[in-house]
């Protein structure tokens, strides 16, 4: 804050000219200490704005992790999940599961071309996973298959030549988006996602639980 000087106006006669200049001059001075500390305030609400936007955004960011593997809870299981390892919910718009870079429609259509000589309806659970909101910490199994006994040779066969091609012939991509409307395409593989102006749906393909 500027401290301006106090200014005695002459007891008698006509102010001289340098109480006038004096006076505007101190005018001036009142005016630019108000319009410089408006300009502080302004620059530290603005930055309050951008901290707090930015603290928001990182407590409300999602982040998709796509897992799978053959052993759930000490079972041989074949699995696929989704989980939310960020801190906020995933409004997932679409979510591709590809086999061979083609788009599944559904999983089990992806078993039966690995194995097409089962030719009979499998103990297989599925779900979808697009459009749908996932909770930050929470997990979704999207496909879930027992390995089926030794006894039965075609079932315990399949289960095996399907567990290599998960791991050789596999890959996801989704796009998804916070509570805020900030939105991202991600390979779900622990890369960094790429941020997107919005979903599209058209010419994507989610798989049907």
């Amino acid at each position: 804050m500027i401290d301006l000087p106090k200014l005695s106006k002459p007891e008698s006669g006509p102010a001289p000219r340098w109480f006038h200049i004096a006076v505007a001059g101190s005018m001036v001075l009142s005016s630019v200490a108000a319009v410089y500390g408006s300009w502080r305030t302004s620059q530290t609400m603005a930055a309050l704005v951008k901290e707090n936007t930015r603290l928001v955004m990182a407590n409300s960011t999602p982040l998709l992790e796509f897992g799978t593997g053959n052993q759930v809870g000490g079972k041989a299981q074949l699995s696929f999940t989704v989980q939310n390892v960020g801190n906020g919910p995933a409004r997932v718009v679409w979510f591709e599961l590809k086999s061979n870079g083609k788009p599944v429609p559904h999983v089990i259509e992806m078993v039966n071309e690995v194995a097409p000589e089962l030719g009979r309806k499998l103990l297989i659970s599925t779900t979808t996973i697009a459009p749908r909101l996932i909770s930050a910490g929470k997990e979704i199994q999207l496909f879930g298959w027992d390995r089926p006994p030794e006894s039965d040779a075609a079932g315990f066969a399949a289960w095996n030549r399907f567990d290599q091609h998960r791991q050789r012939k596999l890959s996801v991509q989704a796009c998804y988006c916070s509570v805020l409307d900030a939105c991202w395409i991600s390979n779900l593989e622990g890369d960094i996602p790429k941020p997107v102006e919005r979903c599209e749906t058209e010419g994507r393909l989610s798989p049907q639980g």
